[in-house]
């Protein structure tokens, strides 16, 4: 497949088959995303690979957390959308309004978002990229380039993904249950895997006309 077909066709997967993802399909990904750019060639992620019973204990979990009613608390401070600029508040505002129309009706599309992300999506592997504590912000955005040829290289592979906020919401239990050390901070979770054939997956999301955000001087 070429870069640009890898590129168009990469889009958020929000629902996966059970077909298990072999494991040197993961390390062919892997390998091929490791020629991703780094500061000083620092090469500061690590990938810790959920799947099968372990990606199960972090599924039961986080249920038991929301469960309680238990918030977030990612390694990345979030903010409240309603503080993002305006631009950004735009596109998001454009994206809600499209998943709406995408489905039926509102109370279909809010059901089958909300329940894909309290599952984490059914997939059945969650790669989780880490960067040292000890790191500047140049390493997250090193691990940016990364996350982003791990998800055109399994595009590429006929695999589907989505980067996720909600699949690392909770550190503390991802530390305990993934034996990450401490010195490890978690930037997003990949799920990955085979896609379903679902009115969910089949939403591509709109971008902004180039004209709009590239700027000659």
């Amino acid at each position: 497949m070429k870069v640009q077909d890898a590129i168009n066709q990469r889009h958020s997967i929000r629902q996966f088959t059970d077909k298990p993802v072999e494991k040197k399909m993961i390390t062919k990904i892997i390998e091929l995303a490791q020629r991703a750019p780094s500061w000083v060639n620092s090469q500061p992620w690590q990938v810790y690979c959920a799947m099968g019973n372990t990606l199960q204990k972090i599924k039961n979990t986080y249920h038991q957390q929301d469960l309680a009613g238990k918030t977030g608390n990612s390694d990345l401070p979030v903010m409240s959308r309603e503080k993002w600029a305006p631009q950004a508040q735009a596109n998001m505002s454009q994206w809600r309004h499209g998943i709406v129309h995408h489905f039926a009706n509102f109370d279909e599309a809010h059901e089958k978002m909300t329940n894909a992300s309290n599952t984490l999506y059914d997939s059945s592997v969650i790669l989780y990229i880490t960067i040292p504590k000890a790191s500047p912000d140049w390493s997250i955005f090193d691990a940016g380039l990364f996350a982003e040829n791990i998800m055109l290289a399994a595009t590429a592979e006929g695999l589907g993904t989505i980067p996720t906020y909600n699949s690392v919401r909770f550190p503390a239990l991802l530390h305990q249950i993934l034996a990450v050390p401490e010195d490890e901070r978690f930037i997003v979770g990949i799920s990955l895997g085979y896609p379903a054939d679902t009115t969910i997956n089949s939403y591509h999301s709109e971008r902004r006309p180039v004209n709009e955000i590239l700027h000659f001087n």
